[in-house]
Order: C-alpha cells, then sequence, then structure tokens
C-alpha cells in the first residue's frame, strides 16, 4: 500500500508539473503534448509486448510507426490549420491499408487475429490520447471563454473526475462491500461491486462540484451559476460512468491477454495503461460535451 501511495503521488504530481507549464508558459500546450505523446508510446509499447506472441514484427513495427507520428502530426495540423481530427483519420486510414496489405504481402504469417489485435493496440492507446491531445488544443467560442470553458477545464475534468470517481469507488466498495456484496461484473472484475459503482457516481458529482468552485474562484466566473454547476455535474456524472466503464474494458482486455498488469512502471498500480485507462473514456465524454455546449451556446 506505501508503494502504492508512493508511485500515486509521483503520478498525481507529474501531471500538476506538466498542467502548470500548459498554464504558465508560452506555447504550454505543447509540453502537456510532451507527456500524453509519453504515455502513447510506454503503452503502445505494453500493448504489444503483452500480445507480441499474436502478432509479427511487421505488425509492430507498423503500429510503432503510427505511434510515433499521430499525436505529432495531429497536434500541428490543429494548430495551424484546426483539422487535427482529420490528420488523425488520415494516419488511421493509412495505418490500416498498410496493415491489411500485409495479408498480401506476407499472407503466411499474418493472421487475422494478429491483424485485429494490431488495430486495437494503435487504438489503445494511442487513438484516444491523440483525442486527448486535441483537447488540449481545444478554443472555444468567446461566449464559452467568458465563462471560463476552455482546454484547461477540459483537462482538469479528465484528470479530476475520474481520479475522484475512482478513488470514492475504492471507499465505498471497501467500507460497505461486506454488506452490499452485488458484484458489477463478476467475471470480468470480481472485486468490483455495485455498491462500488454508485460511489463512483458520487465521486464524479463531488469532483466536478469541486472543480467548478474551485476553478471559477481562480480563473473564471460564478454568473450563471444555475446553468453552469448542473452542466458541470451532468458531464461529471457521465465522465464517471465512463470512468469505470474503462476500467471494465482495462480488466477485459487483461483477462483475454491472461495478464495481471499491462506493465510495472508504477508499482503497486501496474503500467501506463493501468492508471491511464479511465482517463481514455472520460476524454471522450469531455470533448463530446464541450462539442454539443460549444454549438448550443
Amino acid at each position: 500500500m506505501k508503494i502504492r501511495l508512493i508511485s500515486g503521488t509521483c503520478y498525481v504530481l507529474l501531471l500538476a508539473a506538466f498542467f502548470c507549464l500548459k498554464i504558465f508558459l508560452p506555447y504550454g500546450d505543447f509540453y502537456f503534448d510532451g507527456l500524453l505523446y509519453a504515455f502513447a508510446l510506454i503503452g503502445t509499447f505494453e500493448m504489444l509486448r503483452a500480445v507480441k506472441e499474436k502478432t509479427t514484427k511487421a505488425e509492430r513495427a507498423l503500429v510503432y510507426a503510427f505511434t510515433a507520428i499521430t499525436i505529432p502530426a495531429s497536434v500541428v495540423i490543429q494548430q495551424f490549420y484546426g483539422i487535427g481530427f482529420s490528420a488523425l483519420a488520415v494516419c488511421f486510414f493509412a495505418l490500416a491499408v498498410a496493415l491489411l496489405a500485409l495479408l498480401v504481402i506476407r499472407h503466411e504469417e499474418t493472421s487475422l487475429e494478429g491483424l485485429g489485435l494490431s488495430f486495437l493496440s494503435a487504438v489503445y492507446p494511442t487513438v484516444f490520447l491523440t483525442v486527448m491531445a486535441l483537447m488540449n488544443h481545444a478554443v472555444a467560442p468567446l461566449e464559452l471563454q467568458a465563462f471560463g470553458f476552455d482546454s484547461r477545464i477540459l483537462i482538469l475534468f479528465v484528470f479530476v473526475v475520474s481520479p475522484c470517481s475512482d478513488s470514492i469507488a475504492y471507499v465505498f466498495g471497501c467500507s460497505m462491500g461486506k454488506r452490499f456484496p452485488k458484484k458489477m461484473a463478476p467475471t470480468l472484475s470480481p472485486k468490483k461491486t455495485v455498491i462500488g459503482g454508485i460511489g463512483g457516481l458520487v465521486g464524479g458529482l463531488l469532483g466536478a462540484a469541486a472543480l467548478y468552485f474551485i476553478y471559477n474562484a481562480l480563473a473564471g466566473s460564478y454568473a450563471q451559476m444555475y446553468i453552469w454547476l448542473p452542466v458541470y455535474l451532468l458531464i461529471g456524472l457521465v465522465a464517471s460512468v465512463a470512468t469505470m466503464f474503462g476500467d471494465l474494458v482495462e480488466s477485459c482486455i487483461k483477462r483475454k491477454l491472461g495478464l495481471k498488469d499491462m506493465g510495472n512502471i508504477m508499482p503497486g498500480h501496474g503500467g501506463a495503461l493501468d492508471r491511464l485507462d479511465s482517463a481514455f473514456y472520460s476524454t471522450v465524454v469531455v470533448y463530446l460535451a464541450f462539442a454539443i455546449i460549444s454549438l448550443i451556446v
């Protein structure tokens, strides 16, 4: 438990340091991109190591190339032309063509299972982290900027709400799990209980509420609280559901691959993917919420 606490604290401090670089330094967004890029490289290594026996060197090389290119290309094109998602789509399409070409070029050693695992290793984590990097460069309409709704709050939603959801879920599960032992997904993750899931929802709401009051006290405005506080709470609630779903997806992948952890870079937690799994899906939720609000406002 002590090692887990130390490594978890180091992870939080690392995120906080790069977030401060994002806020206070010129072109600070690119520093946070660098952190996400490092996560993508480490996570891809963990995934490809896990599926090494079922994939070929050529497939793994293509996935590594996809990871190395996609985040920088998407970020640069987003910054200068505002079409980062198009760059992501082009990179993924190029990977798909290259992987499928292996069926013809190296058909004897290329299997459909290997291709499927290669696609999975590209999506998880690189596609998700590219979305997070694009969210890091999101530009809100002026109407939203007046309420402090910009890329900073989007990043905070992911890295505040998800840990709050995880933490309160753990507290609920430990304190009330014996009294309410019903399992959420007994075959995928036997330790997760329904009462822990309820705690996760409570944690998401608490994290979103804390984020609203603290962030607006420092950088925003409390104008029209009757609108924006419920918006924050709704995003926090849905993001907490996405957080729990991400945990279950990670558990399912590890169970299918016969692994306890995806890596050991974070003692007590496992690998980078074990730490980031919940953030992947909450990123999608937060970015979609931002897009919807931008259209409405």
